[in-house]
């Protein structure tokens, strides 16, 4: 049963309705950054408020005063000071500290309990399903839970996790919803586009956007991926420095590994709070970004998804959903567009093989588990130990089964079945062509017009993303030099100009008809304009020397004309007609009388 609940037209966050309280269940806040969590924290409840991320939880915690944030080594003993000094308390913990933040509250009915993102249960299942479960078991002993997002999981996932089944779901209407665009760019290799866009703006070619007659850039790019090794990559490719660069990624010494590699100046960074100084270039992973709140006043937003490994794409349900919601001031002309550059799978047709060995690996996993359970003694002990090291190292690839040393006994974890069924979705049904990821955007609340034309500064962001050689750039400086009167993107030859100046000397030179004649060769362009500067110089030279109203015997035009061939060193014959065809020299025939008193034939200069 889906309950719809209605949001005043004047409220822009659900912290400034009086009287609302977030419902028991699955809430679909409908959009992001509206201050749901905000809310949470700032009611009258005793609050926990269980985050996926520790860079969220940091996030919150310095924009809220006297919260408690549970993390990593945080103490019990901390805990308990905080929970008897605190009249209102309101901690904020990761989903692994729930289970012992349950062992150390005693007025469970007191206390509502908000699991913030909670489609991360699903998403994080596949290497912490373990996590996840402890989570929701631990959850039952709270009357008052709420799982919120923005994007929830789809309902085929949620019908099929016991959890979920019986529980509540609301969904938010908001009907002042501020629209976000998404700019599609298929591309064969994304991370070559993220290379493109930071040397772009490593020159200082930014997009723009006019507003009140001022230009405003944007002299700022957050570039999200899945993959730390790619960031790495792209920095080292591009020669970033640390003062213009910020590693947003999951704290784990794997990746404080992988980014130390760059120099021991680098490190990993935060998200500035509002009103601090922000880099030049902000690269994110998910694990770093979900729920984060950006203050850029100018930033771009990019979204590289590299399809060729399951866990670098991104997922447009999901992820991309709630990109677009992250930057967050409102003086930023830049902030809802998003510009997602993908590949798509062109190689593998639809296939249901993989998902029946799914299926297989699903029942294989039941019945292994039945064995199992069957051992006693020492075989028990084995088996027992045997599935535990299985687990850790494999993370569910040969089959589902764990132990739960709470009922010492074995089990099947459908959450990490439904996770890859959910990252098979992910990487095949969503980025199989074009046409599906149009789909799914659109399904997701985007602004996607058949064209994927907006506006100008999409048309600049065009030029930005693409390595283009210099015929292709050349034709579309052309199509828009050609257009520009009749056309609403008017700005863009001007970013296109600061990319290669080039591309204006040669249309002011050449003109739109002479260039596509040329077939837009730099080559051609530059012989061509070679010639015209030859011919110019020719022509004022023969202008001095064959001034309007003189006559002239034609033996001595050619005469004179190879003279001034050979001072620049052509070798070309002097022929009278050439002065009229080539330099524009009018000439018309005549008789010039001799001394001797015949008519010899000429020409006289007009």
């Amino acid at each position: 049963m889906v309950e719809t609940i209605k949001v005043p037209a004047n409220v822009n966050f659900l912290n400034e309705w009086a009287g609302f309280e977030l419902p028991r269940g699955i809430v679909n806040k409908g959009i992001t950054g509206c201050g749901a969590t905000t809310l949470a924290i700032e009611d009258e409840h005793k609050t926990i408020i269980c985050i996926p991320r520790i860079n969220l939880i940091k996030n919150k915690c310095q924009q809220h005063k006297g919260t408690l944030a549970v993390y990593g080594d945080v103490r019990n003993g901390e805990i308990e000071d905080y929970l008897k000094n605190s009249p209102k308390p309101k901690i904020l913990a990761t989903y692994d500290s729930i289970p012992r933040l349950n062992g150390l509250i005693k007025d469970k009915p007191d206390w509502r309990v908000v699991v913030d993102e909670y489609q991360y249960l699903l998403i994080d299942s596949g290497f912490k399903s373990e996590t996840e479960i402890a989570l929701l078991e631990t959850l039952k002993e709270f009357p008052y839970v709420t799982y919120l997002s923005a994007t929830p999981i789809a309902d085929k996932y949620m019908r099929q996790m016991d959890w979920f089944k019986d529980l509540p779901y609301t969904v938010l209407e908001w009907s002042n919803v501020e629209q976000r665009f998404v700019k599609r760019v298929q591309s064969k290799n994304p991370i070559n586009n993220a290379i493109e866009i930071v040397r772009n703006y490593q020159k200082g070619i930014y997009p723009f956007v006019l507003a009140n007659d001022e230009k405003i850039e944007s002299k700022e790019c957050v570039i999200f991926l899945n993959s730390v090794t790619n960031i790495i990559n792209i920095i080292r490719q591009t020669g970033l420095q640390t003062d213009d660069v910020n590693i947003v990624v999951a704290s784990t010494l794997e990746n404080e590994q992988l980014v130390k590699k760059l120099g021991l100046d680098y490190g990993i960074g935060v998200i500035p709070l509002k009103g601090e100084q922000h880099k030049n270039f902000t690269f994110c992973t998910s694990t770093a970004f979900a729920g984060c709140d950006f203050y850029s006043t100018c930033a771009s937003t990019f979204v590289i998804s590299d399809n060729k490994k399951s866990y670098t794409s991104i997922d447009i349900a999901t992820e991309l959903a709630q990109i677009a919601g992250r930057q967050r001031l409102e003086c930023n002309p830049f902030r809802n567009t998003v510009t997602f550059i993908y590949n798509v799978d062109v190689g593998e047709s639809k296939d249901d093989s993989y998902k029946a060995d799914l299926e297989k690996k699903l029942q294989d996993s039941y019945e292994y588990a039945r064995l199992k359970n069957s051992l006693t003694g020492a075989n028990r002990d084995f088996a027992i130990k045997d599935i535990q090291t299985c687990q850790k190292l494999n993370k569910y690839s040969e089959h589902y089964v764990c132990y739960n040393e709470a009922t010492n006994s074995f089990f099947v974890n459908d959450m990490a079945y439904l996770n890859e069924c959910f990252s098979y979705d992910v990487q095949k049904e969503n980025y199989l062509d074009g046409i599906k990821v149009r789909k799914q955007l659109e399904d997701s609340g985007f602004n996607v017009s058949g064209k994927e034309l907006h506006s100008d500064y999409e048309e600049q962001l065009e030029c930005i993303i693409r390595k283009e050689g210099f015929a292709d750039r050349m034709k579309r400086y052309c199509e828009y030099r050609k257009n520009k009167e009749a056309c609403m993107f008017v700005l863009v030859d001007e970013v296109m100009e600061r990319q290669s100046e080039d591309l204006k000397l040669y249309y002011d030179s050449l003109g739109y008809e002479r260039i596509k004649a040329l077939g837009y060769k730099e080559l051609n362009l530059k012989n061509e304009m070679m010639n015209k500067q030859a011919t110019y110089h020719l022509y004022k030279e023969f202008r001095a020397i064959f001034p309007v109203g003189t006559r002239m015997l034609t033996d001595m035009i050619k005469q004179k004309m190879e003279e001034v061939y050979a001072r620049y060193g052509i070798r070309q014959k002097g022929v009278a007609s050439h002065l009229e065809k080539r330099f524009g020299i009018r000439i018309k025939p005549v008789k010039i009388p001799l001394a001797d008193g015949s008519r010899k034939s000429g020409y006289e200069f007009v």
